[in-house]
């Protein structure tokens, strides 16, 4: 399993790894310099993503998951881990 790095402009920096299934994130794991409120959210958000497909309305999926789930992030925006999953998208 190999992460990526990834620094978003304003944001800390993001160890990534991700494989797709066609647009959909078949594996996806996330690391780094970042915090989540409650910590024990990250596996929660690690599967959701599982149910994304990058080229539906992820943005907006991942902003309503966050809210409905109360989790606060510092350190990325779901915009973030689009604009990551999109450069590393072949499809």
């Amino acid at each position: 399993m190999e992460f990526k790095n990834y620094k978003p402009e304003n944001g800390k920096l993001l160890k990534i790894f991700v494989e797709f299934t066609g647009s959909k994130i078949a594996q996806f794991k996330l690391r780094g310099d970042f915090f989540m409120h409650p910590e024990s959210s990250l596996e929660t958000l690690e599967e959701f993503m599982l149910t994304l497909d990058v080229s539906k309305n992820f943005t907006q999926s991942l902003e309503r998951f966050l809210v409905d789930n109360q989790i606060q992030v510092f350190g990325f925006i779901p915009k973030d881990l689009y604009d990551f999953l999109t450069m590393q998208y072949e499809g």
